[in-house]
């Protein structure tokens, strides 16, 4: 057989673009640019404003997931035109394989050569198979994480501004207490400093041990502006310390707007103007007509302080009402209730033919603008012992069963008493032995309705039999706070407060150098 001379073939010389590598490599630049725009946003001057470097590392972020979802989406139609490229290729390697054997007849040596070959063009495949699972791996890890970033950003934003308006918030309070104290100092003298200081130290207590105050609603700039005027009437009418109750009157007659801010032309103490609404036509005759009304109610109604709330109100709704309501709602009820309200304003409504009469929320409706009006604080002097007493005017002989071993009252009582039982008639107010934090506020077994709270130390105290529970658990109290009212639930055979006193975990004898008791 004549020699057959075959075509020789040069292989690797012909340059083959790998589109697969290319579109990686892609991905890898696409990536380099996201970490660049990252540090540039981390790179943010501290000492900008805090809202512009919020914004800033909020758009970077964005920026950033941006530019992956981008280069991810772009660089896809590549690698797989890449990988479909990849396949033809090896298609074609075969056809021309099977023409070789064709023509040669090649030998097993041959068939073994190409054999190899075949190996290798099937490992190279693989292996940019496994490239483009890597780019897309990449690809997906790329998009998590900017939208992890984006998030963490989002949330360090919003504490921050918490953070900001807390501060702003007890400055606030310290500059208006701050205030307060010169005030009365170059007013009325050292006599008022005392007082006032009282509000000011009540005022930090706000802060500190009372309940989220979040309702509050700072009066208008209008009103802000009479500030002065209000001091000043205050002050000639001896009520410097209730400044901030004037305002919140004031914020709800008119919001400091128009002629009489403090709608008093139908007071009495209005000599010059129609008495009608908005009948006075000089603010400060309006401030001063009402400030002296405000302190007769005030007057009337025996407010201690400016945290004497449940006279306050009196006086509050004795101010919307007129003179006549304040000695009424004490003879009849024996001072304010929002029904007692409801009540008088109807009948003096059918009284004078009229479909209504005054504002029976005019309480609320004050108090949601008074820094003060969500607490609930009664006297504070409540004895000289560690622990203050639970009861207001409590003596020894309203103690009706104490500490110790004692026979089973009624037969449902306990044969060893963990506490005092203190007698006193049904509702009366109950008061917190020490400041400290609510721990239990609801139903708790022969105890029934029963408050205890914990001043920290290790030190608790227990109220037991409630017939009412005015605070709720978290919140935080002061000592000779008001908290709940003397009743009968329970295990009980009367009314009566069931205090007990727990050190260590462990009921003590309260009369054992806790309290003292007259």
């Amino acid at each position: 057989m004549a020699d057959i001379k075959l075509r020789e073939v040069n292989r690797g010389t012909i340059k083959i673009i790998d589109h697969s590598i290319a579109s990686s490599n892609r991905i890898r630049n696409a990536t380099s640019e996201i970490k660049t725009q990252s540090r540039r946003q981390l790179e943010t001057d501290e000492d900008s404003p805090n809202e512009y470097a919020s914004g800033q590392i909020e758009y970077g972020m964005q920026e950033s997931a941006y530019i992956a979802r981008h280069a991810a989406a772009k660089a896809a139609p590549k690698i797989k035109d890449g990988t479909q490229k990849a396949i033809q290729s090896y298609r074609i390697r075969h056809a021309r394989s099977q023409i070789k054997r064709q023509r040669v007849n090649s030998s097993g040596a041959d068939s073994a050569s190409e054999s190899s070959i075949k190996l290798k063009q099937l490992a190279q495949t693989k292996a940019k198979s496994n490239q483009v699972a890597a780019a897309r791996q990449t690809q997906k890890q790329m998009q998590q994480t900017a939208m992890r970033t984006a998030e963490a950003a989002k949330q360090s934003v919003k504490t921050t501004k918490q953070v900001v308006k807390s501060m702003l918030r007890a400055a606030r309070a310290a500059v208006e207490g701050t205030k307060a104290l010169i005030t009365a100092i170059f007013a009325v003298g050292w006599a008022a400093v005392a007082v006032v200081l009282c509000c000011v130290i009540f005022g930090t207590a706000f802060y500190f041990f009372g309940d989220d105050s979040s309702s509050y609603e700072p009066v208008s700039p209008e009103v802000e502006a009479y500030t002065p005027l209000i001091q000043k009437y205050a002050n000639e009418y001896g009520i410097p310390q209730y400044t901030e109750l004037i305002k919140a009157v004031m914020m709800q007659e008119s919001g400091g707007r128009g002629k009489d801010p403090m709608q008093a032309s139908e007071c009495g103490y209005n000599k010059k103007y129609p008495k009608k609404p908005n009948g006075i036509k000089d603010p400060e005759y309006s401030i001063n007509c009402g400030v002296h009304y405000l302190s007769d109610n005030l007057s009337a109604a025996k407010a201690k302080s400016p945290v004497d709330m449940d006279r306050i109100k009196l006086a509050l709704q004795g101010y919307n009402y007129g003179s006549g309501y304040i000695p009424w709602a004490m003879k009849k009820y024996g001072g304010y209730s929002y029904s007692g309200a409801v009540e008088f304003s109807k009948q003096q409504a059918k009284k004078n033919g009229w479909s209504s009469y005054g504002d029976p929320d005019y309480v609320e409706h004050v108090l949601r603008y008074y820094p003060y009006g969500n607490y609930s604080y009664d006297v504070i002097n409540t004895g000289p012992g560690k622990l203050g007493l639970p009861i207001k005017g409590m003596k020894r002989g309203n103690i009706s069963s104490h500490f110790g071993p004692r026979s089973s009252p009624g037969g449902i009582g306990s044969t060893y008493h963990q506490g005092l039982d203190i007698a006193f008639p049904m509702g009366t107010k109950v008061l917190a032995c020490e400041a400290g934090t609510v721990v239990s506020a609801g139903w708790n077994g022969g105890l029934g309705k029963c408050i205890i709270i914990d001043h920290g130390g290790k030190l608790q105290t227990v109220y037991g039999h409630l017939s009412q529970i005015s605070v709720k658990s978290g919140q935080k109290v002061v000592r000779g706070q008001y908290i709940g009212n003397v009743g009968s639930t329970g295990q009980s055979t009367g009314p009566h407060l069931h205090l007990g006193v727990k050190m260590n975990g462990k009921y003590v004898n309260p009369e054992k150098g806790w309290l003292s008791i007259p």
